[in-house]
């Protein structure tokens, strides 16, 4: 009976153990919209989130469309982190569909620095690491009991950009022009970081084709300023840029505003990218 009572004593603490250990290795389900706040999320979560991204890198944010099968994958999340700032307006009939989920405003701290409804906010690093510091706050509140965890992975993901994003301003800072134009209005937050001057943009609203007059006024930007390149971004024609090289003599390249492909594959890596694409094309 002695030998019974013990093995029974056995079992639950070896039960007990193990359904501690399978509540400690559950992962939170998460979710971001665009893929530098989805970097981030890894980056400050890392082996205790199961993050999932919403808007693949190759597609447009301000136009995406939910498929059924992007609701169904996103079943269970519990916290969705967001950009805001109107680039999301598909968030509604998403939520309509999660009832559960909270969603979380990355940019909200940073609302009072804003003078517009421009929504890149990420590509100035300054504000990107105030989008991390609402990752790593919202995750220590669903998950205390990591919360050093979080807190060290955030100062190692954010050290990293905090120390590239100064050696690049330092680099951009020499240069002796620093006029940019490009075809979307994705980079005055780049442009106010790194020292740079945003000359023109030739499509004002997204998906918006610009006039005639409107390619004229850019052409005469570029003569009257001696600019040497414009700049589109990568799932954008070529066809109108071709017509301004043709009359301007103008180089293109390609700035990547979101990341995530063709070997950006971090906010990092994509900063990286673009600056020294700057950098090449002004020199």
């Amino acid at each position: 009976m002695k030998k019974i009572v013990i093995f029974i004593a056995l079992i639950a603490i070896l039960t007990t153990g193990c359904s501690a250990k399978s509540t400690d290795n559950q992962k939170i389900k998460v979710a971001a919209t665009i893929f530098p706040i989805y970097d981030a999320l890894k980056g400050i979560g890392k082996d205790k989130v199961d993050a999932s991204l919403i808007v693949p890198s190759t597609s447009d944010p301000h136009n995406f469309s939910l498929s059924p099968q992007d609701i169904e994958k996103l079943q269970g999340v519990k916290l969705i982190f967001e950009n805001d700032i109107g680039l999301e307006n598909w968030m509604e009939g998403l939520l309509q569909s999660l009832k559960d989920a909270r969603v979380i405003n990355t940019s909200e701290a940073i609302n009072a620095n804003v003078k517009n409804d421009n929504p890149h906010i990420w590509l100035n690093p300054d504000y990107y690491i105030m989008q991390c510091t609402a990752i790593e706050k919202s995750l220590i509140e669903v998950d205390p009991q990591n919360s050093s965890y979080y807190e060290e992975n955030f100062k190692t993901y954010t050290d990293v950009i905090k120390s590239e994003a100064f050696r690049l301003r330092s680099e951009v800072k020499g240069l002796q022009t620093k006029k940019i134009i490009s075809f979307h209005d994705a980079f005055p937050y780049l442009a106010e970081y790194f020292g740079l001057e945003i000359a023109g943009t030739l499509e004002g609203t997204q998906g918006t084709s610009p006039t005639p007059q409107k390619i004229k006024e850019i052409e005469d930007i570029i003569t009257k300023n001696h600019i040497k390149a414009v700049f589109k971004e990568p799932q954008q024609s070529t066809e109108i840029m071709n017509a301004i090289v043709e009359d301007t003599h103008v180089k293109v390249y390609v700035l990547d505003p979101i990341g995530g492909s063709n070997g950006r594959d971090s906010y990092l890596e994509t900063m990286q990218y673009n600056i020294n694409t700057i950098i090449e094309a002004l020199k």
